[in-house]
């Protein structure tokens, strides 16, 4: 993958895992587009030389309306990183949660992505070296106790990197899986559990990003995967933690 000169849109880019992942994009020498629902973080983006578009995921209207601006103001777009994400932790089976947070989710973290992809697939189609980079998560190949909902989004969102990438072949989009390990972002505030930097990920995907690798993440991720696949009670054991 050529890494420079390209026009470029993350989702949730005004997160932790965009930003970064913007920031070392930009310094590369590309147009780089960030989407975000706060419009204060978006302001600040384009002071430090982003462009930026205002969507929330989980409105339909506003990613259609989204994806007419990018048309028409960013035609040589070529690369879709689909990062925006939620999660709220809660035990679904023991609790009763408010149906908005189940809704948002799925809405945000499935749904919205998959709508914003299918509209730019066919400018994505009408430029060279193009990309759909999904980002996923561990979570997507075995759940989480105390979030289900967020485990199974993700597993959606690993079953369509798949199935798109196959679709794909013949139109030339490359579609490749980002699957952070735990990070440091606002998601993850507050958890009691060893997290690395968003700048030190990127400083991992980067190199493989311009491999092409399928799966775009770090060595303990892909061990991970292969535990739960292999071994499903072991995955069980290393996402409950040690028993009290």
């Amino acid at each position: 993958m050529n890494l420079s000169n390209n026009t470029i849109l993350i989702s949730g880019g005004t997160s932790r895992i965009g930003w970064a992942l913007g920031q070392a994009l930009l310094k590369l020498n590309n147009t780089v587009i960030l989407m975000g629902r706060n419009q204060q973080k978006l302001n600040e983006a384009h002071q430090a030389g982003f462009e930026t578009i205002s969507c929330d995921l989980s409105q339909q209207q506003e990613i259609e309306e989204a994806s007419v601006t990018i048309q028409n103001k960013y035609p040589h777009l070529n690369m879709l990183f689909n990062n925006a994400g939620v999660q709220h932790n809660y035990d679904f089976t023991e609790s009763v949660i408010p149906i908005h947070k189940i809704a948002q989710e799925i809405n945000i973290n499935v749904t919205g992505q998959i709508i914003l992809t299918q509209l730019l697939i066919p400018l994505l189609d009408h430029n060279q070296n193009a990309f759909i980079i999904n980002t996923t998560s561990g979570l997507g190949a075995f759940p989480k106790s105390d979030g289900l909902v967020y485990s199974a989004s993700k597993a959606a969102m690993r079953n369509f990197t798949v199935g798109l990438r196959y679709n794909l072949k013949k139109n030339g989009i490359c579609v490749l899986e980002f699957m952070p390990p735990v990070t440091d972002t606002n998601m993850t505030a507050g958890r009691d559990e060893q997290k690395m930097s968003a700048d030190e990920l990127v400083k991992h995907i980067i190199p493989q990003l311009r491999k092409e690798k399928k799966i775009l993440t770090i060595p303990k991720m892909r061990l991970f995967l292969w535990i739960a696949f292999f071994f499903p009670f072991l995955a069980h054991k290393i996402l409950s933690g040690p028993e009290k």
